[in-house]
């Protein structure tokens, strides 16, 4: 598998359909990415796909607005989180205004900015990552269990997708700069997946024949993680391309 220089990508899509992400960074440079190419070795390959139990066949399953003892197990189980159960006291296993006022129908790419606006979305995902970014809980454990909550809404926010969209992860922050960093993390991964809008649905349509389904904003946030050069998938080699812009 094969991360295709600039020019390649330029040249035209994959099976007939424009499947090449560009992704605007927070520091101004670009992103160009195979995104089909990608997106298949990750759902196809990863741990976190495709094993029992994985975490993308728990997204959505559950207690629809509760956080339960299963969800911080299944991260720490197929996400490779360490999560403790002590840290995630204050919100688990309790009725939770804010995540029921969550339409779980309320889709992070696919919704225009109109309706975006009209639900107040902005307000409400801003209110969920303060009330499970905490102490012991950071912006990568929280929109994992968020995910898996409201697999169309929230993205997974680690340490390699803020690196390849230009943001540093603060490390010893507080719990306020902490909820500012992924708010604004994950409206920018809104901006980009609307301003790439066809390619994510071509990519979508192709992974939903080949394997299943996957929300846009899994895909999106796949395949950011799988470009940074640190990360792996089994069976799947890159080759990445680092040019100047024209």
């Amino acid at each position: 598998m094969t991360v295709l220089s600039a020019d390649d990508l330029r040249a035209g899509g994959v099976e007939g359909q424009d499947t090449t992400l560009r992704i605007d960074r927070l520091d101004g440079e670009r992103l160009i990415l195979d995104g089909l190419g990608l997106a298949r070795a990750f759902f196809l390959g990863d741990p976190s796909s495709i094993a029992d139990g994985s975490y993308d066949s728990l997204a959505g399953k559950g207690e629809r607005d509760r956080i339960t003892t299963a969800d911080i197990e299944a991260i720490n189980r197929t996400m490779r989180a360490r999560s403790s159960h002590e840290a995630w006291k204050p919100v688990l296993d309790r009725e939770l205004p804010w995540l029921a006022a969550l339409d779980p129908e309320l889709d992070l790419i696919d919704v225009d900015e109109d309706k975006w606006q009209a639900a107040d979305a902005t307000s409400s995902v801003t209110a969920a990552l303060a009330a499970t970014i905490g102490a012991g809980r950071g912006a990568s454990v929280a929109s994992k269990v968020l995910h898996l909550k409201r697999p169309r809404l929230f993205p997974v926010l680690d340490g390699y997708v803020a690196s390849m969209l230009g943001l540093n992860a603060p490390e010893s922050a507080s719990p306020e700069r902490r909820v500012e960093f992924a708010g604004r993390l994950l409206l920018h991964l809104r901006a980009q997946g609307r301003a790439n809008l066809p390619q994510l649905h071509a990519i979508r349509t192709i992974l939903t024949a080949e394997c299943s389904e996957r929300p846009l904003v899994r895909i999106l946030d796949a395949v950011i993680w799988f470009s940074h050069p640190a990360t792996s998938v089994p069976n799947a080699t890159r080759e990445i391309a680092v040019g100047i812009a024209d």
